[in-house]
């Protein structure tokens, strides 16, 4: 029998997503506020929800790309949401970036309906997710990873299992972490480079032979120049929120998020 997907939120990276495991054979069925992207992929052969109860029932493994821990719990938990109709057996995979601690209380509620649930944030953004490159971070029992992998490398060519439910919100924030600081480094650098004259395509080709090589840096121009959107400071503040749960000091994310909060560096806004 073949596995029947589910998608809801179908914005930037999500209807990409859909739009790959369509590709792949996948029936799918898709539910988002916004109509255009649903009729997008209507147009490719995937059906349309009025619900996310609807979404629910119809699937067996049912993902999600909305854009917080609110979202995510109204899609799920909510009035119309996703356990009002799913069925015992499917599977909830949530690909937004959300607190752990929501992840295990999703998992909680799905379970005593017999549904089971994996956090498998991304990494890649929409230029992945059309590529196919995503990184997919997963937690959940072993049972479940395997079970969604398939599907997952319709979009992705990492899919890494991090551990119990929680682990890949855990990762992912941790990721960012690490992603925040570098392209802090990298404004700082080309801040420096842009004062004292140096040409910034030819910086960029001299640190991607060096030491400081990085993501960030390679394609600075084209995409991290630009200001850390909301989401992202919004994930720097979970990594510190998370950081002083644990007793864990990171002077230097703390330092990213105010830079970051009162608008572009200066020497880097022209």
């Amino acid at each position: 029998m073949e596995t029947r997907v589910g998608y809801i939120g179908v914005g930037k990276i999500g209807k990409p997503i859909a739009a790959n495991a369509v590709a792949a054979g996948y029936p799918l069925i898709a539910f988002d506020l916004n109509e255009q992207p649903l009729q997008e992929l209507k147009g490719l052969g995937a059906n349309v929800a009025k619900s996310s109860a609807e979404v629910g029932e119809w699937a067996d493994i049912i993902e999600l790309s909305v854009v917080d821990d609110r979202q995510v719990e109204d899609a799920i938990l909510g009035k119309n949401g996703v356990l009002e109709q799913a069925r015992p057996g499917s599977v909830i995979a949530i690909h937004s970036t959300i607190h752990p601690d929501t992840a295990v209380k999703i998992g909680e509620a799905a379970g005593a309906k017999g549904v089971g649930v994996v956090d498998a944030p991304i990494s890649g953004g929409v230029e992945g997710a059309l590529a196919k490159t995503l990184l997919y971070m997963v937690g959940g029992t072993a049972e479940l990873f395997e079970h969604c992998r398939p599907l997952f490398e319709t979009s992705g060519t990492t899919i890494v299992h991090m551990g119990p439910l929680g682990s890949g919100a855990m990762t992912r924030i941790v990721h960012h972490v690490m992603l925040a600081l570098n392209r802090m480094a990298a404004d700082e650098g080309m801040m420096l480079a842009r004062k004292v004259g140096l040409d910034w395509d030819s910086v960029i080709e001299a640190v991607h032979g060096g030491e400081a090589q990085s993501h960030v840096t390679d394609g600075y121009l084209e995409k991290y120049r630009a200001m850390p959107t909301g989401g992202q400071i919004r994930i720097a503040g979970l990594a510190l929120g998370m950081a002083n749960d644990g007793g864990v000091s990171l002077p230097a994310l703390a330092l990213y998020q105010q830079l970051y909060l009162k608008g572009p560096r200066v020497g880097l806004d022209a």
